[in-house]
């Protein structure tokens, strides 16, 4: 097929290359699908598109794979698109800094595979590539099938089952608390957090703010919509060691997700952490970037 068709249509569908028969139902259906099997041979498509001399038809990116059993994480050929992966977000970052996706007319972007937005780390990862890339990722909340589809790609009746990084944004942080979380909001009050000295060896990499780059960071905290969340695994990012009142001593608090939320142990290092969002992420990063490590 010529790939200047590709350019005309209103959904660019990338489909698994080796998979099971559902995925090859799906590949029967969709009229001008794009097999893959992994992340080169997306760089390969992405290539051979922006080699076309023509104007894009303003389109959605479909990602159509099965996601991964345990974290509902969308899988396209061998690649798992985790958004808590630096190989992931550098490719994408890539990808952005040659503005590919303005460049062939992509708008959106749909990981479609069962249940992309369900979990903790997929909604996550939504939110990740919608900051690095600059357009909207949706993913979706139910099981989807072969009967999802037609000949132009992904039905446009089934979008119901879609939920967008945007939309992630907008749901407080007590909606996403695991099962036998707090039913309140807890307030982030640093000056109540334990303190200690520092120790040797940190299981964290470990950054040393003063009091002003301590305020800083604060301030881009939801420090009121904090929650509870006991079934939070999620190894966090770096650690910071605030001041406290006491010299030598210091205030954990955990930066998760790279930079989405932070982590503090109010109640001590046997109970559950409690999480708080991060109001601006972009500029949480670039202030971290800038604090010297201990």
């Amino acid at each position: 097929m010529d790939i200047t068709a590709h350019l005309d249509q209103s959904h660019l569908s990338l489909i698994t290359r080796d998979g099971d028969a559902e995925l090859r139902s799906i590949q029967e259906v969709v009229s001008r699908p794009v097999l893959v099997g992994g992340r080169s041979d997306l760089e390969e498509t992405f290539g051979r598109l922006l080699r076309v001399d023509a104007v894009p038809t303003p389109k959605t990116l479909d990602l159509i794979g099965h996601s991964t059993p345990d974290r509902s994480l969308l899988i396209l050929g061998d690649w798992v698109i985790d958004g808590t992966r630096s190989k992931v977000t550098s490719f994408f970052r890539g990808l952005a800094d040659c503005e590919v996706f303005p460049r062939l007319g992509i708008h959106a972007i749909r990981l479609l595979g069962c249940h992309t937005a369900e979990s903790e780390i997929g909604r996550h990862t939504l939110i990740v590539l919608a900051d690095i890339l600059e357009v909207e990722v949706f993913g979706t909340t139910q099981m989807i099938g072969v009967g999802s589809y037609d000949g132009a790609g992904f039905r446009a009746d089934h979008a119901h089952v879609l939920v967008s990084a945007t939309d992630l944004r907008r749901q407080p942080l007590f909606q996403m608390v695991k099962p036998g979380g707090e039913p309140y909001r807890r307030v982030l009050d640093v000056d109540s957090l334990p303190a200690s000295p520092l120790g040797l060896y940190p299981a964290h990499p470990r950054l040393l703010p003063d009091l002003a780059a301590a305020r800083s960071v604060l301030q881009l905290v939801r420090r009121g919509h904090g929650a509870q969340m006991p079934g939070l695994l999620t190894p966090s990012t770096c650690e910071l060691a605030l001041p406290s009142a006491k010299p030598g001593w210091f205030h954990r608090l955990q930066v998760l997700l790279d930079g989405e939320f932070v982590r503090v142990y109010p109640d001590g290092n046997d109970r559950p952490g409690v999480v708080f969002p991060v109001e601006d992420t972009r500029l949480l990063r670039l202030l971290l970037a800038a604090l010297p490590k201990g």
